[in-house]
């Protein structure tokens, strides 16, 4: 229930969606996982899927900012390209903005990887419900317990 219900706000605009500041489940890094691949920040990354999102700590739901946020995919051919493994900065509230191809593995996703001082490191995907133009995905990261 609650999945179908998170995928049905991933296609929200960032304005319609209060945060949830439940701790993003982690999922695998995937085996297609490169870092040295992602030595670049480029602008969008093609056409078909605008992915946006915020990264948000659970402790006071507070956005994070200046956090490095990795992604790859697979492209519409179906393969790990070395020019969809990317990496960009969130801005002072949080939030990040890209556009991609849609990614076309099945089930269709985009991996993450995002690291945060005084937060646990978080691997997880973006998992697509259906077809859509574009996504939200806040990524919720777990302080450290000290």
């Amino acid at each position: 229930m609650r999945i179908s219900f998170l995928v049905s706000l991933m296609a929200l605009p960032l304005s319609a969606v209060a945060a949830d500041c439940t701790p993003t489940p982690g999922r695998t890094i995937g085996t297609h996982y490169d870092l040295s691949k992602a030595t670049h920040q480029p602008g969008d990354l093609g056409k078909g899927l605008v992915m946006q999102g915020r990264v948000l700590s659970a402790a006071g739901c507070s956005p994070l900012a200046d956090v490095r946020l990795v992604h790859w995919q697979a492209g519409e051919q179906g393969q790990y390209l070395d020019r969809l493994y990317a990496w960009r900065m969130t801005d002072e509230k949080g939030a990040y903005r890209f556009e991609t191809e849609w990614p076309a593995l099945r089930p269709p996703h985009i991996h993450f990887l995002v690291e945060a001082p005084g937060h646990r490191p978080l691997a997880t995907q973006w998992i697509a419900g259906s077809r859509v133009e574009e996504a939200r995905f806040d990524l919720v990261l777990q302080p450290v317990l000290e």
